[in-house]
């Protein structure tokens, strides 16, 4: 016991310097690694890079500084890097081989960055259903904020092989909107109504001109058709407001809108000829 205890002691002698080395190579190495990614995201959000690219590139950044520091203790400990990462490279190609859709993933983040299909900050629509703002594009997965503060996270792979529709790519949106009035209404005072609103709407563009036409014969109804255009911004604000702005409108100017209805007519009911006449012989 004695014999274990004093090469213990003669191993830890030997050996110490070197795990203390480990360690405050390990501890620096982390610290200093996580000091990088912060100056490098501050400088990017100072030069106004993209936040996407800015949170793709930190992510991987942060990991391929977390492995150097690892690689570094392990050869501050004495072990051969070369073979590990030999090992680490064979190892790489089974686990990649392995987690292919993961790497997918990663493919799929760099391209995403690069080609700029989204961006941080767009509003998306997903095939499938999911729709949201973007608010982180990472490594692996993108990240979406819906209207009602819910998080959809999405891999990278699936954003691109699948359909999106980017509401917030473009400087300006049309609003399609469509209004019903009864077969009775004079049509020319409904279209200078809806104009008016239109012109005098501080949202509406002038440029390209709101086009108000009739749309459709339906079974109750005439629908006549409200397009105008607007900042990408104030979409919402304008569509909401237009239903209320038309609705005012048209009760002040007695422009009736219909509720669908039915006519039932109902024909007298026909009774068999009377036989009370006819008699019968046995």
């Amino acid at each position: 016991m004695q014999n274990l205890w004093t090469q213990f002691l003669a191993w830890l002698e030997q050996s110490l310097p070197r795990l203390l080395g480990a360690a405050v190579i390990f501890a620096a190495g982390w610290w200093l690694s996580n000091l990088t990614i912060k100056l490098l995201r501050r400088a990017m959000n100072r030069s106004h890079a993209d936040t996407g690219i800015i949170t793709f590139i930190c992510s991987l950044l942060r990991v391929l500084l977390k492995i150097i520091v690892c690689i570094m203790t392990l050869a501050q400990l004495g072990m051969d890097v070369t073979s590990i990462i030999a090992t680490l490279g064979a190892a790489g190609l089974a686990i990649g081989l392995a987690v292919k859709d993961s790497m997918s993933n990663i493919a799929s983040g760099a391209q995403i960055i690069f080609t700029h299909p989204f961006r941080a900050g767009d509003y998306l629509a997903v095939e499938g259903g999911a729709e949201g703002t973007v608010e982180r594009i990472e490594i692996m997965f993108t990240t979406l904020r819906t209207y009602d503060n819910r998080e959809i996270i999405i891999p990278n792979s699936k954003l691109t092989v699948s359909t999106l529709t980017n509401y917030t790519s473009m400087e300006t949106r049309r609003v399609d909107l469509e209004y019903q009035v009864s077969y009775q209404a004079d049509l020319a005072q409904v279209k200078a109504v809806l104009q008016k609103i239109c012109d005098q709407h501080p949202l509406v563009l002038a440029d390209p001109a709101p086009l108000i036409a009739v749309s459709a014969h339906k079974d109750s109804a005439i629908a006549i058709a409200v397009k105008a255009w607007c900042k990408t911004p104030d979409y919402w604000a304008l569509f909401f407001d237009m239903q209320e702005r038309v609705k005012l409108a048209f009760d002040a100017e007695g422009i009736h809108i219909p509720f669908p209805q039915m006519d039932v007519h109902l024909d007298p009911p026909q009774h068999p000829a009377s036989n009370s006449g006819q008699s019968t012989n046995l």
